[in-house]
């Protein structure tokens, strides 16, 4: 039975992952054996103090390239050769989890997934009630991408978002990401004596900071920008996440747990999460983005239909029914959802201008006046989700929506 449908178990639920730079010694072709061992205890200790913990682990090309003896180099493998790899190491990688577990008393369990899966709302039923029954009997999901089978298209792309996804999936109300910087900084602290660590972010829109100059050897410029992208997602669907050392996740996690502050960088969660098919937007690959003028801000962030009218600018590939992302005229991701046009139309309708008002749209000759409708959008602005939105001045858009505005029935469907 899912959560959502008021399920019995209520045990907190926490996703950590790890990437493979804290699982193995590429360069000497070994598994980092101490920090596996490490992080498989304090997964068996918070499941003894009764949470449900969901392990999503990087590590599977490297992996391979261990047991296959081969040294990284500056040359980087063929999708096909990583794929390969991916194959023969992700069971290598999974009997140390296996072995370390159970001598541990625990058990554990591979889950393996790509974008498709997730993006198919039949299948992320599926996937959701899988782990519904893993965490019934008592074992330990270990989630990785299927890199042997996803195509580029469809691929998570980093770990980041796939921990994200799950922690969107399963309903957790943590997500740590370990990594080998101990939190987001202003700038690269490694050259910049004036970078600082910022403790608590509110609003991802708000942030002030360099993510283009790298921090730390493997966080360089896609490694925080990912890391900032899972938070977005995660935060919406209600999850609050850490980004904090691996190689003191032991401490650092029972900490956070407790109430503990400083450690690492914390991202609020969304006070209003989305649930049931707006949750499950967020798993929905982007194909385009929309940019809105400010009354069509307000609509998305109180939960109304975006209007053809109130776009101002399109981008991507986007057809029908497919995701975009949904910005101000600023830039800032507002939310995410499902549109009713192709680009190609959308094009076309900015070029010409609006040629009637929204009361004056005629289905049957121009198509439905929303891009948008209520029930496909779902709000990633952690900003109006934190706090209690309360809008004036809509105009056209109807009377006046109070914190955050109402939800549809949809929305738990």
């Amino acid at each position: 039975m899912s959560r959502d449908d008021g399920a019995k178990d209520k045990r907190p639920i926490v996703v950590i992952k790890v990437g493979t730079s804290s699982l193995l010694k590429t360069n000497d072709g070994c598994v980092h054996l101490s920090q596996l061992c490490a992080l498989c205890e304090t997964v068996a200790n918070l499941k003894r103090h009764g949470y449900h913990v969901v392990l999503v682990s990087s590590g599977a090309v490297g992996a391979g390239m261990v047991k296959m003896g081969i040294k990284p180099s500056a040359t980087k493998p063929s999708l096909a050769r990583k794929q390969a790899l991916a194959a023969i190491g992700q069971p290598y990688l999974m009997r140390y989890y296996t072995d370390v577990f159970s001598s541990l008393g625990a058990s554990c369990a591979q889950v393996l997934l790509t974008l498709e899966n997730l993006s198919n709302r039949t299948q992320y039923q599926k996937a959701k009630q899988t782990f519904e029954q893993l965490f019934e009997l008592g074992a330990i999901p270990v989630v990785n991408e299927n890199d042997t089978v996803a195509v580029e298209e469809l691929r998570f792309g980093d770990n980041d978002t796939l921990s994200a996804q799950v922690a969107a999936l399963v309903e957790a109300q943590y997500l740590f990401l370990l990594t080998d910087v101990d939190g987001l900084y202003t700038s690269n602290p490694a050259s910049d004596p004036a970078a600082k660590k910022i403790e608590t972010v509110e609003d991802i829109n708000a942030l002030d900071v360099d993510v283009n100059s790298g921090a730390g050897s493997n966080v360089g410029t896609g490694g925080m920008v990912t890391k900032l992208t899972a938070a977005r997602i995660a935060s919406a669907a209600g999850c609050q996440t850490v980004i904090c050392l691996a190689s003191v996740q032991g401490t650092a996690i029972m900490d956070v747990l407790a109430g503990k502050s400083g450690i690492g960088t914390r991202f609020l969660a969304a006070k209003k999460s989305a649930r049931g098919k707006k949750r499950w937007l967020l798993s929905v690959p982007i194909k385009g983005e929309v940019r809105v003028d400010e009354d069509g801000a307000k609509a998305v962030l109180n939960g109304m239909a975006l209007m053809v009218s109130k776009c101002v600018a399109v981008e991507g590939t986007f057809g029908l029914q497919e995701s975009v992302r949904i910005l101000d005229e600023n830039g800032a991701e507002l939310g995410r959802g499902l549109s009713n046009y192709i680009i190609g139309a959308m094009r076309d309708f900015l070029q010409r201008g609006p040629a009637t008002s929204d009361d004056e749209w005629e289905d049957d000759l121009d198509g439905p006046p929303e891009l948008i409708h209520s029930n496909n959008v779902c709000i990633t602005n952690a900003e109006t989700l934190a706090k209690s939105f309360v809008l004036r001045n809509i105009g056209t858009y109807g009377s006046m929506m109070m914190d955050g505005g109402a939800s549809s029935g949809d929305d738990e469907r």
